[in-house]
């Protein structure tokens, strides 16, 4: 803390012989364990409490927390420019739009320190902190982007904003990067011929694709801190050997592989048709993996994981949009009773009060207002919702 010396006084007539003070280490710790939107509303009690959380150290500490033991938040872009946050411990549904744009915004995949890469029609990019709803305007001109991920330097402390653009419409891809309270992009890399990418899924300072070239598929990567790009083929990622569709996403803290089969189906005893998902975490480097999961899930149907916290996984189906949670435990799987907005892309994210005020001009801030609230419903088939 900035002044360790600092503490509340107890201003309770009835509490004599009582401990009359709490020193604000004690209360930062305390505070460290609320969510984001609480401390903001305690803000107004005095100002010890008002400069708690605006302390580097403290938003680091609340970070790190929410990361550890809090459930994402999910973060939806909707048909029109409304960007929707839905709790998934309160299940209530909170929504803001960007005012002065007008079209729908591109989410990323994953989020950085519960702050989010945005791009609409225009080609315009700004980042995102959903909880506190600062929005900057990353500098620059507005250039069409086939990928834009947002990464945190843990050497220097400073966030960069990384750009993948093929302005000549050929097989040349410009890597580039920015960081953040920079103007100057630069670049960082090319690579020529890929198809496509999937995944976009940052995890500890490095963001992660798979890669499609010539029909063959390989991981990629880049090092926010080294500003490294790297590749690992098929032959040395042993779930991209599998026969089926992948999609890339964040295991307790390290990146993870989910495999739907194509080459498997699972009968039960009633002989009805069950599609097999596997779960692979990577290990110490990129060519280290283990499969640590097992789902079987209705066939025929795709399901996009959204996250996993504790024993049980939450699931998107994009057929019907429905929510659906997996109980790893007991291999239970079932719906979640939620009405969820038809959405052009969903990402988790962590709550966080990482602000980028001191990094922007007040020119590059971006108003954000209200789209109202929504408290969605609570019951479901497994009992998804307590702490453990």
């Amino acid at each position: 803390m900035d002044n360790p010396n600092h503490c509340i006084r107890n201003t309770n007539p009835e509490n004599k012989g009582g401990r009359d003070s709490m020193p604000s280490d004690v209360l930062a710790d305390i505070l460290t364990r609320l969510p984001a939107k609480m401390i903001t509303r305690l803000r107004v009690v005095n100002k010890l409490w008002e400069s708690i959380p605006k302390n580097s150290s403290f938003i680091e500490a609340h970070l790190e927390r929410a990361k550890k033991y809090a459930k994402p938040f999910l973060l939806l872009s909707e048909e029109d420019n409304t960007i929707t946050l839905i709790n998934t411990d309160t299940w209530e549904k909170t929504s803001m739009v960007i005012n002065g744009h007008d079209d729908k915004f591109n989410l990323p995949n994953s989020c950085c320190d519960g702050l989010v890469c945005l791009t609409n029609k225009d080609d315009r990019s700004m980042i995102l902190n959903p909880t506190t709803r600062e929005c900057f305007m990353i500098p620059g001109p507005p250039i069409r982007t086939n990928l834009l991920e947002l990464g945190f330097d843990s050497s220097s402390k400073v966030y960069k904003v990384l750009r993948v653009s093929n302005p000549k419409l050929d097989e040349n891809y410009i890597w580039e990067l920015l960081t953040v309270g920079s103007t100057l992009w630069r670049e960082v890399g090319t690579t020529t011929g890929e198809d496509f990418f999937i995944g976009g899924i940052y995890v500890k300072g490095i963001v992660y694709w798979v890669a499609y070239k010539e029909g063959e598929r390989s991981l990629l990567s880049f090092d926010f801190k080294e500003e490294r790009l790297s590749s690992a083929s098929a032959s040395t990622c042993e779930p991209l050997r599998s026969d089926g569709y992948e999609q890339l996403l964040e295991v307790r803290g390290s990146l993870g592989m989910a495999i739907t089969r194509e080459d498997i189906t699972i009968y039960s005893p009633d002989e009805e048709e069950y599609q097999l998902m596997e779960i692979w975490v990577m290990g110490d480097g990129i060519n280290s993996w283990s499969k640590k999961y097992s789902l079987a899930l209705p066939a025929e149907v795709y399901f996009e994981v959204l996250f996993l916290k504790a024993k049980k996984i939450l699931l998107h189906n994009k057929e019907d949009n429905g929510l659906y949670y997996y109980d790893l435990e007991n291999h239970l799987f079932g719906p979640k009773e939620f009405d969820l907005p038809r959405l052009q892309s969903c990402t988790p994210c962590v709550e966080s009060l990482v602000t980028l005020k001191d990094r922007f001009s007040p020119m590059d801030l971006v108003s954000v207002g209200s789209g109202g609230g929504l408290q969605g419903t609570q019951g479901d088939g497994i009992d998804v919702d307590k702490a453990e």
